[in-house]
């Protein structure tokens, strides 16, 4: 049997090879492609050459079918069929789609109202399974492994850069955090007073220093960092009990503040960047995939101010 090496083959001549076969005739089947007459006999040749065959054979009333291309028709409709299939943009039926969608990032719920995105989207397209975690992970790492679909976080990626795409979703100031009876309370917060304090921080990876700590090295100065915890709702009980100090941002710990003993204050000037930008991140793998399009537009209608 002669191998054909698919490299070498060109698809149109498919296109043209069904056309010649549904009109038997040249001058037809060039009206029906709107090609040149003499560009559809050249394609004839050449597909000639490929199946080793006259593929339309001239009689009395023009062409006929040969052997090969009678039993090419019925073969040829149903591959053109799937190429055609293949190359189209998949189709997303939220009333069918059985897929599962991770949702991570400890800073997912302060920026994202994830019970009711995940309400209205079960309403849509109620067979889809959803995850959503906000344990520490190097989530951009999660994303370039397949491990996560849709990350929100403040920091910038540091894995996989070229492929991890965002959304800005918005920003938040950055405040100190403290208990209403921290000596620091009822001062003025000065760059000295502050790096004397005793610190706590929230650990995104739960390895390694915080970003806050690596800028102040970068700037000769140091602060005491005495505890290290892995979610912001249990900073209003530390602060309430120690006089310890975190700094985060604004928006994702205002919630859990209402109704406690602490108390925020806006940083020393020049002691670290006034605010922070979030957003959604997800893959290149993903980003023209309908499902996650549509996802990923569900979760900016949810979006928190």
């Amino acid at each position: 049997m002669r191998e054909v090496n698919l490299r070498s083959v060109d698809l149109n001549l498919l296109t043209v090879l069904q056309a010649l076969i549904e009109e038997r005739h040249v001058t037809k089947a060039a009206e029906k492609l709107h090609m040149s007459q003499s560009a559809v006999s050249r394609a004839l040749q050449r597909l000639r050459v490929l199946f080793n065959d006259p593929l339309l054979v001239k009689s009395a009333e023009g062409y006929t079918l040969s052997s090969r291309a009678t039993k090419l028709a019925t073969e040829l409709s149903v591959v053109l069929q799937t190429l055609s299939r293949l190359v189209q943009e998949p189709e997303f039926i939220p009333s069918s789609s059985r897929a599962t969608l991770r949702f991570a990032g400890i800073d997912l719920d302060a920026w994202i109202d994830m019970p009711k995105l995940i309400g209205s989207v079960l309403q849509e397209a109620p067979k889809l399974k959803m995850e959503v975690s906000n344990t520490q992970a190097n989530y951009f790492e999660e994303l370039s492994k397949g491990r996560a679909d849709f990350v929100v976080s403040g920091f910038q990626s540091d894995h996989d850069q070229e492929n991890i795409y965002s959304c800005r979703i918005g920003s938040s100031d950055l405040v100190a955090v403290m208990g209403q009876n921290n000596p620091l309370s009822e001062q003025t917060l000065t760059v000295e007073k502050y790096l004397k304090a005793k610190h706590g921080f929230v650990s995104i990876t739960g390895k390694g220093a915080s970003s806050v700590d690596a800028h102040l090295l970068a700037l000769g100065l140091k602060r005491d960092v005495v505890l290290k915890v892995s979610d912001f709702k249990s900073v209003a009980a530390y602060c309430e009990n120690t006089d310890i100090v975190f700094l985060l941002p604004r928006q994702l710990i205002k919630h859990s503040l209402i109704g406690r003993q602490v108390i925020i204050k806006s940083l020393p000037k020049g002691l670290y960047k006034s605010s922070i930008d979030f957003y959604i991140y997800w893959h290149a793998r993903y980003d023209n995939d309908p499902l996650h399009r549509w996802i990923k537009q569900r979760m900016l209608d949810y979006v928190l101010s």
